[in-house]
């Protein structure tokens, strides 16, 4: 299932049970001990003096120690939460869920980025908070976790809920129907998505892309190489996002790049085009047979690749006082105006220079109205290959196959295309192939005409 359906979910029962949700980016406050954050907001108070309202720090050790011990904390009180490993942050906000009166314990990704030794511990926490009568939901893209972890396993989907494994159900299909359900329903003969014919024509009457022949249509060499890619996150630098990732694209010729949430196919991409995602990363380019520098986006542009780009990723820049905060590009206009992000971050090359020139390029104009216009110049310009990161995520069915017919015209004039998406039927529908990631990496790739279940068994492995 994924977060944002989770989260619809639960705020429709918040009102008839008590539950908490630990996303993946944790809230603790780091320089607060363990107690302070287990208790922060609801302090126990004791009367001294005859005035109301002063910490009983007593009585909040013991419970803390005691909540603590519940999931497997024993570090001791006065550490700092900055000092904790990874998995001890995780089952911390789970004791400050318990001090809050949680009967319902939602967990999104838990062991996410952990070591195996980190995510084991985990995982027999919660089951020991089910057994003890806590309800554990854990949101997961990763189908083997879900299998592994879960009494009962349901898919959620474009807001509707399937029940693949129930409590006591141990039919050996389990994995074949959790796959059916997560690519809804779609069996091997699927080869267009839901509600396109084979001419492209969705149930709104708009026309996509005509299906192509690759027999009849063998595009020449590759345009486009990118070789043994990785880079870490920029936030986290002990934590790779792309390990060794290698893709093309030729001539005439649109490559689709799917993947599920922290599968890299985004920062792959991204990462490429002037390192606008990720740390300094390793790997080459290769244009026509030859290297190219595509260390900063205007080394990629001169070398003929642009990107259009619509995610709005976070980044981090240093606002007057040295206090370093999180931001996005559409957060920036603001600050800048305010005149509180420093010069630093113009002149270094950091995630807020870069955010920061983002703002400068960024123009007033409708997301749908630059999309089209950029896809409507680029037969004619000079650029050779064309990256896009999630292009169609914010328009409507129309405005969707209008970039399909774009992409096919931009296709036609020789360019090579490069498309990542969570959408897997739209990269089937769109791509003369698809190259799937998972974990950072490049996993296998499927032809056109091969069925939503095929592709999602590389890109969620079990």
């Amino acid at each position: 299932m994924d977060s944002p359906g989770l989260d619809a979910v639960l705020t429709r029962v918040a009102g008839a049970v008590a539950f908490a949700h630990v996303r993946r980016v944790s809230s603790l406050t780091a320089t607060l001990d363990l107690a302070d954050n287990v208790f922060l907001g609801i302090e126990p108070k004791r009367r001294f003096f005859g005035l109301p309202g002063i910490v009983d720090r007593a009585a909040m050790r013991t419970q803390a120690t005691a909540l603590l011990r519940k999931v497997d904390v024993y570090s001791p009180l006065p550490t700092l939460a900055s000092r904790l490993d990874d998995a001890s942050r995780v089952l911390v906000e789970a004791a400050r869920a318990l001090a809050h009166g949680a009967t319902v314990l939602a967990f999104t990704e838990p062991t996410a980025g952990l070591t195996d030794a980190g995510a084991e511990r985990v995982v027999q926490v919660l089951r020991r908070l089910a057994n003890d009568g806590i309800a554990v939901v854990v949101a997961s893209q990763r189908p083997s976790f879900a299998l592994e972890i879960g009494d009962a396993v349901s898919v959620l989907s474009a807001g509707s809920v399937s029940v693949v494994l129930r409590p006591d159900d141990s039919r050996p299909d389990a994995r074949g129907r959790l796959l059916e359900a997560m690519a809804g329903g779609g069996g091997a003969a699927d080869a267009h998505p839901a509600g396109a014919d084979a001419a492209g024509t969705d149930a709104a009457g708009a026309t996509g892309p005509a299906v192509r022949d690759p027999a009849a249509e063998s595009p020449s060499g590759a345009v486009i190489e990118i070789i043994d890619w990785s880079t870490d996150d920029e936030f986290d630098l002990e934590t790779p996002v792309v390990m060794g990732a290698s893709l093309s694209a030729a001539a005439g010729e649109i490559v689709g790049l799917a993947g599920l949430e922290g599968s890299g196919r985004n920062e792959l991409l991204l990462s490429v085009f002037g390192r606008t995602a990720g740390t300094i990363p390793s790997g080459t380019v290769f244009i026509d047979g030859l290297p190219v520098d595509t260390s900063t986006t205007m080394a990629a542009i001169e070398h003929g690749i642009f990107a259009i780009v619509t995610v709005q990723p976070k980044y981090r820049v240093r606002i007057v006082g040295g206090i370093s905060a999180p931001a996005t590009p559409s957060m920036l206009p603001a600050l800048v105006k305010a005149g509180v992000v420093t010069r630093d971050d113009e002149t270094r090359s950091t995630p807020g220079a870069r955010a920061l020139e983002a703002v400068r390029l960024r123009g007033r104009d409708d997301e749908w109205v630059r999309i089209r216009s950029l896809l409507e110049l680029f037969p004619e310009s000079q650029h050779r290959v064309l990256l896009l990161v999630e292009p169609t995520r914010e328009l409507d069915a129309e405005q969707r196959a209008e970039v399909w017919l774009l992409l096919r015209v931009i296709s036609a004039a020789g360019k090579a295309v490069i498309v990542a998406s969570a959408d897997l039927d739209e990269l089937r529908a769109i791509s003369d192939r698809v190259v799937a990631m998972a974990g950072g990496r490049v996993v296998g790739e499927v032809g056109r005409g091969a069925s939503t279940l095929e592709l999602l068994t590389l890109v969620a492995p079990l």
